[in-house]
């Protein structure tokens, strides 16, 4: 069978994955690599876009004329602006950077805060692209007035693999700058902001080829002349809510879970209520052209950044020994809320993501974990219970009843979680595939290039090929 390589990248680490469907394998697996710069957070591009030519390389050396397309996902919001001649006018900022403090307010005096949300249907985040080109506009005017030509991380790698600057859709409709109702650019913002027009290109739909590999770049990877790039579902999520192994007809629910957990529905069509609105929920592109109907909650950052920290201290720690030490603190009462802004930026000598957990532990009046596995229990069962509130409002929101929760993405091979989940959500739980993500791309490219007729097809692969774990309320 043709194959496919899967540029998949994460806020925490990116891979290189090729195969099909039915199994594959990954030939790179590196850190997305950031930088502080004079307090600035940007992404090591270059270094990023390096590793994964590295791993398309490998993909070519152990499979050649196998290999039919190519496709990359990202998280969603982040860019690269880049001047006339198509070079970066900037090193692309981290989301998490401290530039846009304050600038949901700055930006909501001006054009309402209603209005906004009525046009985008995008929940309000600090780090959303509207705000962060809004900062880019006040605070380093030169470099924006540099800029003709916005594209996101997925379409910039797309751009130097092939040369060609596109704008797919699922992607753009995480900056706050789309219009559902329209799917088109969100101009009357785009204006109302004093954004030049020039910057937003036509928008693609998912699975959409580009075109081939640029000329020096196939030399340079010893790779066929003939292969093309696809815009896949070219936000993570987006491709990951595609490999859901759901069978037809069925309304599912599902939270794609890592570095964040996306919980959401897909909808024919926007829900722009203030209800939405109130409840934090957005509304974001499928890549079968309907709405992805979710809400944005905290995960798996907050334990890696306590992580993170034991480790800075030289503590060895393993994922199974945390496992078990969190089932023998399962008796500690506390939890936190990952919705609390609090929790967005990373450990720094001001602030530690330990501290900010027993604070809030103590706030809601509960002891402060004292051992790692009280403060796993304390994100857990905050997440878990998070996840509840979330599928209550949404069932308030559409009017629906779900039976069963599809948690997809790394964070599903969390099985105290998973079950935690099931049990105060009081749904059956099903757990995997773990590599949605990539999955999800593959599938997108299958389609682009005719190796399945419809999307369904390639779910109904996904559900005989993949292991999904079930997880039942206890």
């Amino acid at each position: 069978m043709a194959k496919h390589i899967a540029v998949d990248l994460g806020a925490s680490n990116g891979r290189v994955i090729v195969g099909d469907l039915d199994g594959f394998e990954i030939t790179n697996r590196f850190v997305t690599r950031n930088e502080m710069l004079l307090k600035e957070s940007h992404w090591d591009i270059t270094y990023i876009f390096s590793e994964i030519k590295k791993g398309i390389k490998e993909a070519f050396t152990r499979y050649g004329d196998e290999i039919v397309s190519i496709g990359v996902d990202s998280w969603g919001v982040d860019y690269g602006l880049l001047d006339s001649s198509g070079s970066l006018v900037s090193l692309p900022y981290h989301y998490r950077d401290s530039r846009t403090d304050g600038m949901i307010e700055q930006v909501c005096s001006k054009l309402g805060r209603q209005q906004i949300f009525a046009r985008t249907g995008i929940a309000f985040q600090p780090f959303n692209t509207l705000y962060q080109i809004a900062a880019m506009q006040k605070n380093r005017p030169e470099a924006f007035a540099a800029a003709g030509r916005y594209l996101s991380i997925p379409d910039l790698i797309t751009y130097w693999l092939t040369g060609k600057m596109v704008n797919e859709i699922s992607h753009a409709s995480t900056t706050q700058l789309f219009n559902p109702n329209t799917g088109d650019w969100d101009w009357e913002t785009i204006d109302g902001m004093g954004f030049p027009r020039k910057l937003f290109g036509t928008l693609v739909e998912s699975g959409t080829v580009v075109g081939k590999l640029h000329r020096f770049v196939a030399e340079e990877l010893n790779a066929p002349s003939d292969i093309v790039v696809v815009a896949v579902g070219t936000h993570d999520t987006a491709s990951a809510v595609a490999a859901v192994p759901a069978k037809e007809g069925e309304d599912f629910l599902y939270i794609s879970s890592g570095t964040w957990s996306l919980l959401g529905v897909e909808s024919e069509t926007p829900v722009l209520t203030d209800s939405a609105l109130e409840s934090g929920f957005t509304n974001e592109k499928a890549v079968n052209g309907n709405i992805r109907f979710l809400k944005n909650i905290m995960g798996m950052w907050i334990q890696q950044e306590c992580v993170r920290y034991w480790e800075s201290l030289g503590e060895q720690i393993q994922w199974k020994d945390l496992d078990r030490e969190t089932l023998q603190g399962s008796t500690y009462p506390g939890y936190i809320d990952p919705d609390d802004q609090r929790y967005l930026k990373p450990n720094s000598a001001q602030s530690l993501m330990v501290d900010r957990v027993a604070r809030q532990c103590e706030e809601f009046g509960f002891p402060a974990p004292r051992s790692h596995g009280e403060y796993m229990v304390a994100i857990y069962r905050g997440l878990a219970k998070a996840y509840a509130k979330a599928i209550a409002h949404l069932g308030s929101i559409t009017g629906k009843r779900y039976g069963a929760l599809h948690v997809i993405g790394g964070g599903c091979k969390n099985e105290i979680l998973d079950q935690w989940t099931a049990d105060e959500t009081g749904l059956t739980v099903f757990a995997g595939p773990v590599e949605a993500t990539a999955l999800g791309n593959m599938l997108v490219q299958k389609f682009a290039t005719g190796g399945i007729d419809t999307l369904q097809q390639g779910r109904n692969l996904i559900i005989k090929g993949q292991s999904v774990k079930r997880f039942d309320p206890s």
